[in-house]
């Protein structure tokens, strides 16, 4: 499932002097859940922790992901288009 790609990647909006990045699979979604989470405790987190280890669609991990960003008050953007 890791080398699943988004069908739409999701750019979020981090703290730091980048001040975004760019999540376009499964796994970078994972690397963020875990690397950026402050608490890794509610149960949004860990819905798309799991999503993201499962062998499902990655439209499912991707949404799972959005939710989590969302209930956290992370700002995130599907619209960035990447050429």
């Amino acid at each position: 499932m890791a080398g699943k790609k988004f069908r739409v990647p999701v750019v979020v909006y981090v703290a730091g002097p980048i001040g975004f990045t760019l999540i376009e699979s499964v796994a970078q979604a994972s690397d963020f859940l875990f690397d950026h989470w402050p608490g890794n405790d509610s149960l949004a987190w860990t819905d798309a922790m799991k999503r993201c280890a499962e062998d499902g669609a990655a439209d499912d991990a991707s949404a799972a992901f959005l939710i989590a960003l969302e209930g956290a008050g992370i700002g995130s953007d599907r619209t960035v288009e990447i050429y």
